[in-house]
């Protein structure tokens, strides 16, 4: 989250709202209010418990699972202003986080918006403290992200611990020189995006990575995936044409349709491994399955395809992480907080003629299979050798409950994302014996490289494909990494 701004904005708030100064944690709080997690639908800033923990200074208690964020928000508002901030709470029914309301008044709000797309090469200084922002203080940021990020390394299991270790390790100096060199351009394309609430969030994002430079990664605060997550605002949550646009110069890889290739394997789903043997994409026939003609709109307007094509590949995962079908139908049609619906690109009742699609009608029976099979057992192993625990009662008749199928639909996803890990951490083994490349990004099923000795390039990328190649080999899994030079 971007942490320094103009000398004269701080001023402006702090004359506006004293309240501010009566610690340093409001200052922190303010600061994730203006520039924090922004709901895509309502353009609210979403309050989740770990950004107040993190404001407090209470991250300990959050991980321990001993902390109340309501204490803080109350005494908040009382004291800086009770006009400029409330907040809704969540509603679990309708899948709604909780959410700030914020109302600045009208001349901090002008000033706000013109801070947001100021493009500052100095004369920045911190929001929490009014310090000036230098160099030397850069560094100590990022030494201080590194260690937030590294506090949670002791709960994260096998895999996802060697990953954290070497992401959060990486020198600084292999994001410096590419981000200095295509800033700009990526600020101009982040200029040219249409909607007002995406291309504040994109500002946002790309003036922090202005400040951090290097992501830091995460595990997840249930501790029921081995994924890893950025734990600051950095290069891999810009939207993929920024992305694109501010890696030029790296390569990037992922696993093809790497979700749908494992389920099928793992869940012996015959339509979906001689579809995937075929060698046709999914993306392209899901697009299709809509009266769309994919690679016709992918000629001609690229920027529409990838939005669609990013719909359906989230509501894919999300049916194989088991959302559930009404749910995951709503989200297709009016979208949610994580994607858009497609209503927006024309296409009408998407959500339902997603499931008469005969490969999801396939997933969704062989899901249907998995939970009715998982729930004769009390526990599961992952690919690393973890034990996950099946909870939630039967009914009378021996059926699973809501609790228990919520449980059950958990652990395949769970199972599903470790045999993705499993299938890339070759990549990983392969860069800790080097100095000539390193993973820069890590995305769940794909990652950025930078080659720094450029006459051993060729030679590595073979070896990258020939290391995942056998791994999907090893477990009869049909997949392979795709990509390239980013240009």
């Amino acid at each position: 989250m971007r942490k320094t701004v103009s000398r004269e904005f701080r001023d402006l708030l702090q004359r506006y709202y004293p309240g501010l100064n009566k610690c340093p944690e409001y200052w922190r709080f303010m600061r994730y209010l203006l520039f924090g997690k922004i709901d895509k639908h309502t353009g609210n800033i979403v309050i989740d418990r770990y950004h107040v923990a993190r404001a407090e200074g209470k991250l300990s208690a959050y991980y321990s699972n001993h902390y109340n964020s309501s204490t803080f928000l109350t005494k908040f508002r009382q004291d800086v202003s009770t006009a400029a901030f409330e907040w809704k709470e969540a509603d679990s029914k309708n899948n709604l986080a909780r959410e700030a309301i914020v109302r600045l008044h009208p001349i901090v709000e002008k000033a706000f918006q013109d801070e947001v797309y100021k493009n500052m090469d100095s004369g920045r200084v911190y929001f929490d403290s009014g310090r000036v922002y230098t160099r030397k203080t850069q560094k100590i940021d990022r030494e201080t992200l590194q260690q937030e990020a590294m506090q949670c390394i002791g709960s994260a299991g096998a895999g996802s611990k060697e990953l954290l270790e070497y992401m959060n390790n990486l020198p600084v100096n292999c994001f410096t020189k590419i981000i200095n060199d295509n800033f700009q351009a990526a600020w101009t394309k982040v200029m040219e995006i249409k909607d007002p609430t995406s291309r504040k969030v994109q500002a946002n994002i790309l003036q922090t990575i202005a400040e951090d430079l290097q992501p830091f990664y995460k595990t997840s605060r249930e501790g029921k995936t081995v994924r890893v997550y950025p734990s600051n605002y950095s290069i891999p949550m810009l939207r993929r044409e920024i992305r694109k646009v501010i890696t030029k110069g790296w390569y990037e890889y992922d696993l093809a349709s790497s979700q749908l290739a494992i389920v099928g394997k793992v869940w012996n789903i015959l339509e979906v491994q001689e579809f995937l043997a075929s060698g046709r994409k999914i993306w392209i026939e899901l697009i299709n399955h809509y009266g769309i003609d994919a690679l016709q709109l992918k000629a001609e307007n690229e920027q529409k395809y990838g939005d669609i094509k990013a719909v359906l590949k989230i509501a894919l995962y999300s049916l194989v992480y088991g959302k559930g079908k009404q749910n995951l139908i709503k989200s297709l049609d009016e979208g949610d907080t994580d994607c858009d619906g497609l209503a927006k690109f024309g296409i009408k009742d998407g959500g339902n003629r997603f499931f008469t699609h005969p490969l999801i009608k396939a997933i969704y029976q062989a899901r249907q299979r998995m939970i009715k099979e998982l729930n004769s057992w009390d526990s599961v192993e992952t690919i690393f050798g973890q034990q996950i625990q099946i909870t939630g009662v039967k009914d009378e008749h021996g059926n699973p409950t809501e609790e228990r199928k919520e449980c059950i639909r958990s652990v395949l996803s769970q199972q599903a994302q470790a045999v993705e890990l499993y299938l890339l951490l070759p990549v990983l083994h392969l860069a800790t014996t080097t100095k000539d490349f390193a993973i820069t990004i890590w995305q769940h099923d794909g990652f950025s490289v930078n080659f720094t000795d450029k006459t051993k390039t060729e030679r590595w990328i073979k070896k990258i494909h020939a290391a995942v190649d056998a791994r999907a080999k090893e477990l009869g899994i049909i997949t392979k990494l795709e990509g390239g030079l980013i240009q």
